[in-house]
């Protein structure tokens, strides 16, 4: 399911959610969700899957992101998710819109029009 922003809030700081960002590290670096993890999704669906077992298992609800409406990563993740037995779901906004309204962040720039720090 595709959850908007407000949605994602009502759920962020919940204990049995992990938001997965999943783009490169770089990316994440440089500006994520507040308490947001990190996994880039890779060509390898399959390795990624493997991945969120090894270091979460199935006791989670994933929620999955990119960078924005037009980054299809955050959808793959939560498909390849869904379809190997996890509980996952998608939030399309990415981090772009989540910094965009003004909601928390973290990184080298943590407030939405700042220019990145290096």
């Amino acid at each position: 399911m595709a959850l908007t922003k407000e949605m994602l809030k009502e759920k962020i700081y919940k204990k049995n959610i992990v938001i997965l960002n999943v783009l490169p590290e770089d990316e994440y670096l440089k500006l994520r969700i507040k308490g947001s993890n990190n996994l880039p999704l890779t060509q390898d669906h399959d390795a990624f899957v493997a991945e969120v077992d090894k270091r979460y298992g199935k006791k989670f609800q994933f929620i999955t992101h990119g960078a924005d409406s037009g980054c299809a990563a955050g959808l793959h993740a939560a498909n390849a998710l869904k379809k190997n037995g996890f509980r996952a779901d998608y939030y399309p906004g990415g981090v772009r819109e989540w910094d965009e309204a003004g909601l928390p962040t973290e990184g080298f720039r943590s407030k939405p029009g700042e220019p990145e720090r290096f």
